[in-house]
């Protein structure tokens, strides 16, 4: 079976753009967006912060030494904390404990707003006449019927991959180029069939047997693009604007190249429904 260069899905990405550059551009934005208010309000939670704990230091130094020792530790079995566990002497404890689980929901937010975008995208490469809601589509995922399906496959894909960098990092990247393409596959089975007796581990699966022989093609195409990457460093992150939605579009021709009709033939999806494999396949 004949598939395309590296060249031709840049071009058909190309193609699938021209004209829509500026809907490209705002659906990518809408996570540039989101960081940019999450850095704004923990920039000023920063400085009321460090504002604060100044206020409260030259307070305590103010009554003297005496009442600072014992205002130090306020109440040593109580609620109430003392004022080195604000600053640990390791550089690290309360403050990143307290906004571990902040940022965490934060990633999960990015990482499905990326999946939103990939999937406008592929819909742009089949379909030149889909018009891009950027708000609407980034934020396509964020329902009751795929966020739990999405958020378990990608879970599974995270740890796999990570057990597999125990080993060694090379394995680790070489899984993670396997796993690339069950988000995908979860769209466009979900889109043509009832899907929720599938179990997660299944469109990981599927993902490895349709990247089997086409790694290499992916990380060929990765690495097409640092050349395009120091420009956009050159232009103090500026050029992303533009390359995000080139790469993004370039991916998901290269999704519907390597697929062609797998997952959305209808027998052919029944075929991939049936079949079952165990989690230790990976």
């Amino acid at each position: 079976m004949l598939y395309k260069t590296s060249s031709e899905l840049k071009r058909e990405a190309k193609n699938a753009l021209k004209g829509r550059w500026g809907q490209a551009i705002l659906l990518n934005l809408v996570p540039a967006i989101l960081r940019a208010v999450v850095t704004f309000f923990s920039v000023i939670a920063i400085v009321f912060s460090v504002t604060l704990f100044s206020f409260v230091t030259d307070s305590f130094t103010s009554t003297g030494s005496h009442h600072y020792e014992q205002t130090e530790t306020f109440w040593e079995d109580g609620d109430i904390v003392g004022v080195n566990d604000f600053m640990p002497s390791d550089g690290t404890g309360s403050w990143r404990t307290t906004f571990n689980p902040a940022k965490l929901v934060f990633d999960l937010v990015l990482s499905f707003l990326t999946i939103g975008i990939s999937y406008t995208f592929l819909d742009v490469i089949r379909s030149r006449e889909r018009k891009i809601d950027a708000f609407r589509d980034a934020f396509r995922v964020f329902n009751g019927v795929d966020f739990v399906p999405l958020l378990l496959i990608n879970i599974l894909m995270t740890v796999f991959t990570t057990l597999w960098s125990l080993l060694l990092v090379i394995p680790g990247i070489v899984k993670g180029y396997s796993y690339s393409q069950s988000n995908f596959i979860y769209k466009d089975l979900s889109s043509r069939q009832d899907v929720q007796s599938m179990g997660a581990t299944s469109y990981i699966t599927e993902s490895r047997l349709l990247m089997d022989g086409h790694k290499g093609r992916l990380f060929y195409i990765d690495l097409s693009f640092i050349g395009w990457h120091i420009l956009c460093l050159m232009t103090f992150g500026l050029g992303y604007i533009f390359l995000e939605p080139y790469m993004n579009a370039t991916k998901a021709a290269f999704y519907n190249d390597l697929a062609k009709d797998r997952y959305t033939a209808v027998e052919q999806v029944e075929e991939v429904i049936e079949e079952e494999e165990e989690w230790t396949s990976f």
